[in-house]
Parts: structure tokens; sequence; C-alpha cells
């Protein structure tokens, strides 16, 4: 909507836009995105809604997995050892696995991009993709828990059984191999690489 009796259709909508006209900024300042001209519109749902999407998408997605495969590895080191209530990682290494060590790499999935803006533009029909649901749907979503439960699973299982003999490192070791396999994890879902 452009003016001040659009205000009640804007905050109806599940996302307002508002352009700032001549009727004045009520719109504009009642909705979820504000706008300068109408001709905005097209690249504001195309684009930026795509991205959007897109990245919200691969972050949750990404987010639960991260979290899936350390409680995955968690409860093999607990059932191999009789369901003792041991933490395989200390306070340090969790806190360090969910804040330091792959909180940096996510925002590459924040910062990600399928097609070029003027591609999405032109071909309106990239936008069929999002509606359909193919991004994120209750496929995608099992196969990152498949994943992660593999994973997670192969990691302890791998770290004990070879490591048999040094044992005292096995805490060291699987956790190095599960860092290098998050950031593993990023490559393989970033599409678009940014250099500073």
């Amino acid at each position: 909507g452009d003016g001040g009796n659009d205000v009640s259709m804007i905050q109806a909508a599940d996302a307002g836009i508002g352009i700032v006209g001549k009727e004045g900024k009520q719109a504009s300042l009642a909705a979820d995105f504000s706008i300068t001209q109408f001709s905005y519109v097209g690249r504001l749902l195309l684009w930026h809604g795509r991205n959007s999407y897109n990245r919200c998408a691969s972050l949750s997605q990404f987010i639960i997995h991260r979290g899936l495969i350390i409680s995955v590895m968690q409860t093999i080191f607990s059932a191999v050892f009789f369901f003792v209530s041991i933490s395989l990682y200390q306070g340090v290494l969790l806190i360090g696995y969910s804040s330091f060590f792959t909180m940096g790499p996510v925002f590459l999935l924040v910062l990600d991009v399928d097609v070029e803006a003027k591609i999405a533009m032109m071909y309106p029909e990239l936008y069929k993709e999002m509606q359909k649901g193919r991004v994120l749907s209750y496929k995608t979503f099992f196969m990152w828990i498949l994943v992660s439960v593999y994973q997670g699973a192969a990691i302890m299982y791998l770290g004990i059984l070879l490591f048999q003999e040094d044992f005292i490192h096995v805490i060291a070791i699987t956790f190095t191999v599960l860092i290098v396999t998050e950031l593993l994890m990023v490559v393989v879902t970033v599409r678009t690489w940014h250099w500073l």
C-alpha cells in the first residue's frame, strides 16, 4: 500500500510492503518492508525474497545438523561405556564447538547466493522452486537428519575402533574430525564463495 488507508491491509498481511508516496509515510511506517517506488517490488520479491528463503533453509538445516551430530556422538560414547553419565567433551570444547569453531563458517551460508540478481529478475520462473518448497521440505530435512546420524556414528565408532591403543587421545581425535566434518559440510553446501 501507499497511503494511510492501506495501513490496516498492510498490518493484516503476512509481509506488508509500504511505498513512500504522495499520500504520506503512514503505509511505509506500518509496513514490514518499505520501498520508495513500486518498481522495486519485483526485486524485493524475486531477488531478496529468494535469497532470504534459501539462506534461512540452509542455515536452519545446518544448525540442526550441527546439534544432532554431536548428540549422536555423545549417545554412542555413553552406550559404549555402559551408559555412564560422562560428557564426551568437557565445557570448553562443547562451548567452543557451538560458538567459536562452527559459528564463523555459518556466515558463509548467510551470505550465500545461488543465482545473480539479473538472472533472478530475467527468469521469474525460478521463484516457482521456492513455492514448491524443494529447498526446505520433509525430504531435505530427513536427508540432513540421516547425514547427521551417519556422520556422528562413523566418527565415534571409527575413533574408538581405530585408536584403541591410544584411547586417551580419542577425545582430541574425534573432536578434530568433528570440526573438519562440519567445515566440509559448509564447503559442500555453499554455492558462492565470497573473497574478502
